[in-house]
C-alpha cells in the first residue's frame, strides 16, 4: 500500500487507500500489546527473526508514505528485536558479528561444525513447547541458528540504513 500511494490520482481511491491502511494500522496496534517487543511476534518452533525483519521492511514503506498513520517506532522496534530485545535468556543479536553479544556459532552454507559467517542472519529465538524460548549456541539447531544471506540479511541492512535514515532526519 505504501509504495503506491504516490502513483494514486483518484481523490476517492485515495480516502479508500487511507481507510484501508488505518484500519490495518489499528489491528498491528492491538497485536502490538499482546507482548513488550513492540512487534506483532507470534511465536512458533522456528525462529521469528526473519518474519520481523520482513515486517520492519515493511513498516519503512508504510511509514514513509503514511507518516501520519505509522510512526516508525514499528520498524525501530523490529530492528532492536533482531539486536537483542527478543524473549529468552540468550539476548544476543540475530546478526553475526554485530553488537556486544552476538550469534558466532551457526549452520551456515559451508556446513561446517562451528562455523562462523560474518554478517550472516538467523532466524533467532524459537519456542520449544509449551512456552519456553530457547536460542542455544550449538550449529545444528537449524531453527534457531541457520545462518542466511538473501533474506535475513538483506532485510537487516535495509532495516539499519532505514533506522539511520529516519533518526538522522
Amino acid at each position: 500500500m505504501g509504495r503506491i500511494r504516490s502513483r494514486v490520482n483518484d481523490a476517492a481511491f485515495e480516502n479508500e487507500l487511507v481507510a484501508a491502511v488505518q484500519t490495518f494500522k489499528e489491528k498491528l496496534a492491538a497485536e502490538r500489546l499482546e507482548n513488550p517487543y513492540g512487534v506483532p511476534y507470534k511465536p512458533n518452533i522456528w525462529g521469528a527473526g526473519w518474519g520481523i525483519q520482513r515486517f520492519g521492511v515493511e513498516q519503512y514503506y508504510l511509514h514513509s508514505r503514511f507518516p501520519e498513520i505509522f510512526p516508525s517506532d514499528y520498524l525501530l522496534h523490529a530492528l532492536n528485536f533482531v539486536l537483542g530485545c527478543h524473549p529468552g535468556s540468550n539476548n544476543a543479536s540475530f546478526a553475526s558479528g554485530v553488537g556486544a553479544k552476538s550469534i558466532k556459532v551457526a549452520y551456515g552454507v559451508n556446513r561446517a561444525d562451528w562455523s562462523y559467517i560474518p554478517g550472516g542472519v538467523v532466524s533467532g529465538t524459537a519456542l520449544i513447547r509449551p512456552d519456553f524460548p530457547e536460542l542455544l549456541e550449538w550449529p545444528f539447531l537449524w531453527q534457531q541458528t541457520e545462518y542466511v544471506l538473501g533474506g535475513g540479511g538483506t532485510n537487516f541492512m535495509f532495516l539499519v540504513l532505514a533506522a539511520d535514515q529516519i533518526l538522522n532526519k
